[in-house]
């Protein structure tokens, strides 16, 4: 029944344009919808998110792709930290999510929402939206609804962009290992490079790799790989086994 309930109340503010739920994060408004009240209060808690180590790896000019932007709580902070000469690619396929990632946005010049499925090239494949919208992932998941989604991949979208700086933020659900194959030609062509990427054991498992082929393919491409410790808001070195949680890598 509260699902249901849920369901037809976000229903209504969407159809409306508005969103029942605000959340102040780093001096930004972050808006969502009742589906999303779990993330919201999970972004105002300590050691939650990695919000400092992020505004922090930003410079302005950069070119930022947020990969699962979910509400756009990067996508926000990183079109203010980049500034009018940079850019933001926000990918998001999850409906629930894109509406309240347009809301976030409100017309930023400097952000381009791309409503497909970050992977590893252009196509279609089937992505199962679950109720809660932090576990859509095109990877099968429990209690999940499919539908057929436009995929992409950061190399077909950048483009040859001059991008001096790039920063990539993967929370793709188990995709990740995908993504970064389908950005070979960018890593070929943009030396300074930043990724926060989240890794979890269980999911990349499921779509047929481990986090430590992750690891050695990004070491492959010469870049320092360390794990995030939210706690600190800093970069610590890899634990063995690595957990779920999220990988920095730099180079250049």
């Amino acid at each position: 029944m509260l699902r249901r309930a849920v369901r037809v109340v976000d229903r209504v503010y969407a159809a409306l344009g508005r969103a029942p739920l605000t959340v102040e994060v780093a001096g930004a408004e972050i808006h969502g919808y009742l589906r999303h009240r779990s993330f919201l209060a999970e972004t105002t808690r300590p050691a939650r998110t990695y919000v400092d180590l992020f505004l922090r790896t930003v410079r302005p000019g950069m070119t930022i792709v947020d990969g699962g932007a979910h509400v756009g709580l990067y996508t926000v902070l990183g079109a203010r930290a980049v500034g009018p000469d940079g850019l933001v690619l926000a990918f998001e396929p999850d409906r629930y999510n894109l509406a309240a990632l347009r809301l976030n946005v409100h017309g930023a010049t400097n952000v381009r929402i791309v409503e497909k499925a970050l992977t590893d090239a252009p196509g279609t494949a089937t992505f199962h939206e679950t109720p809660s919208t932090i576990g859509s992932s095109l990877l099968e998941r429990a209690d999940s609804s499919t539908r057929v989604v436009e995929t992409t991949s950061v190399d077909a979208e950048l483009g040859e962009r001059r991008a001096p700086s790039l920063l990539v933020k993967l929370n793709v659900e188990g995709a990740e290992p995908l993504v970064i194959a389908g950005m070979r030609e960018t890593l070929d062509r943009v030396r300074s490079i930043s990724m926060l990427v989240e890794v979890n054991p269980a999911l990349v498992s499921a779509a047929g790799t481990d986090v430590d082929a992750l690891v050695r393919t990004l070491e492959g491409e010469g870049f320092a790989v360390g794990f995030v410790d939210l706690e600190t808001q800093d970069v610590v070195h890899l634990p063995a086994p690595i957990p779920k949680g999220h990988i920095f890598a730099s180079r250049g």
